[in-house]
């Protein structure tokens, strides 16, 4: 098959940054293409350009040989390109299966037909989700996998696909790239951004690495191991971490015994966390993992604790203002974790973080302020040439980076880490692994909620697996395998 997309010298200007400087790309049909590169590299902005959402400064884009240039995404869809973005938004009014058919000619149908019509796709998949159900009742791994069904309906010629797995196990890593190699051997190109370098190995026919807002290679990335595409992608190596030491903290902060709630269905859920512990918690979607947090930030009416205590007090919390005069901070996986922030300044919201607000006002204290704020987004490796500019304008994996720092920099005793590392790119996540285990040596427990076992395995001291509302398992880190995590969560024996 021949080439279906075509970009040439393509040029993207944002006020005084030039996000893209002359990108070449081609793209067969049936073909799968990796986008690597760091946080603010580009590469969001390259697919909005291709998906209509924003518009090229220069160069030409060709699509099946005809000229390609959409005002919108409603004209690129009409031309044939389909895009799901690193933060998209959905109807929560919208049936799964009125979601999936929003945008094609079946849009209109009666109910039982969109809905036969969506348990089809839906089963082809594997994925057990009710086509009548409320698209604003799905947790967002669901929604995201009703966002690539959708891709399957609408019959796109070119599938873009941003960030789609950042909060995914690996049981929905695997749905995902069941549905994107079908996508593909229909005959449609693809291209497909993430930072987990194991899935573009897994997945992807060829990669290309964007470098300061232009390709700077491309590789077959089956043929490499990650450490070699990492190489290529930061030119320098990257720690890859390896296990944390062994822990014997006795010095329990928080207690929990028996928790349960009606309305994330907990069962007696029991577990602590010592002084300077990485906890993990992990199990696949409605587990009662994000429950679990709900009920210690104060978000969930219907919580009820037989004991809790942290620093050996007997404590309650019944509202996030319980939660936070006890010293536990929440970072959640919501995509728009800043909330508005939006439009104020980086140097702002990192200070405020850090209390530095509350210093003697006078010029030296504004600098030296500024100063710390500098150094910790040089660490974090975010790119912006001004510190006080807004938050909006950087990469969604920067604002990503910004939403941690603000807790990292915190006084918090107990922090809860909802996937906090999703949509960072991998140099910069070797610098926050350092920054947690700074803040354990300091005293500080952590506990670390994620799905992705090689990440937990490389952080946790102790690891927790819950299915059906019930911790199942609590592994040591020393025993604990990718394997003995996921059989956990699935109930099954993978060993």
């Amino acid at each position: 098959m021949g080439n279906l997309l075509s970009v040439k010298e393509l040029t993207k200007n944002h006020e005084h940054l030039r996000a893209l400087k002359g990108v070449n790309l081609e793209v067969a049909a049936g073909e799968i293409v990796g986008l690597l590169g760091e946080n603010g590299a580009g590469k969001s902005t390259l697919l909005s350009i291709l998906g209509g959402w924003d518009s090229p400064t220069g160069g030409t884009i060709t699509l099946d040989g005809k000229s390609y240039t959409p005002k919108n995404p409603e004209e690129a869809l009409v031309a044939g390109v389909g895009s799901i973005r690193q933060k998209f938004t959905v109807d929560s009014e919208l049936t799964v299966a009125q979601a999936i058919f929003r945008s094609t000619q079946y849009a209109d149908d009666a109910e039982d037909a969109l809905v036969a019509r969506a348990q089809e796709l839906l089963s082809e998949i594997g994925l057990a989700v009710d086509p009548r159900a409320k698209m604003g009742d799905l947790v967002r791994a669901e929604q995201a996998l009703v966002e690539v069904v959708r891709m399957e309906a609408e019959e796109t010629r070119l599938v873009l696909m941003d960030e789609v797995a950042a909060t995914f196990n690996d049981f929905e890593i695997y749905q995902l790239h069941e549905v994107t190699r079908k996508l593909a051997a229909e005959g449609r190109a693809i291209i497909y951004i993430t930072h987990r370098i194991d899935e573009i190995r897994s997945l992807a026919h060829r990669a290309v690495i964007l470098s300061e807002g232009t390709i700077s290679t491309e590789i077959n990335p089956g043929a490499m191991t990650t450490e070699q595409i990492a190489f290529k992608m930061f030119n320098r190596e990257i720690e890859m971490g390896g296990r944390p030491d062994d822990f014997a903290g006795q010095d329990a902060k928080l207690i929990v015994e028996n928790l349960t709630s009606s309305k994330g269905s907990l069962n007696k859920v029991s577990f602590s966390v010592d002084r300077g512990e990485i906890f993990g918690l992990t199990g696949l979607r409605r587990s009662g993992i994000n429950e679990v947090a709900a009920a210690l930030v104060g978000v969930d009416e219907t919580a009820t604790f037989g004991t809790l205590k942290v620093n050996g007090q007997e404590v309650t919390i019944s509202s996030p203002g319980d939660s936070a005069a006890l010293g536990i901070g929440y970072l959640s996986d919501n995509d728009d974790e800043l909330g508005l922030a939006n439009e104020r300044s980086i140097a702002k919201i990192l200070m405020e973080s850090a209390g530095l607000k509350e210093r003697p006002e006078g010029f030296l204290h504004e600098v030296s302020a500024l100063r710390e704020v500098a150094e910790q987004v040089q660490k974090l490796r975010i790119k912006t040439t001004n510190i006080q500019g807004q938050l909006g304008k950087l990469s969604g994996g920067d604002q990503q980076k910004v939403a941690l720092a603000q807790w990292i920099t915190t006084d918090c005793e107990i922090l809860i880490l909802n996937h906090p590392t999703r949509g960072i790119d991998m140099g910069s996540k070797s610098e926050i692994y350092k920054m947690l285990m700074e803040l354990t040596e300091k005293g500080t427990s952590i506990i670390l909620i994620g799905s992705d076992m090689s990440e937990l395995i490389g952080l946790c001291h102790r690891i927790a697996v819950m299915r059906s509302g019930e911790v199942v398992s609590v592994q040591q880190n020393k025993v604990a395998t990718e394997d003995t995590l996921m059989g956990e969560a699935l109930g099954e024996d993978l060993v």
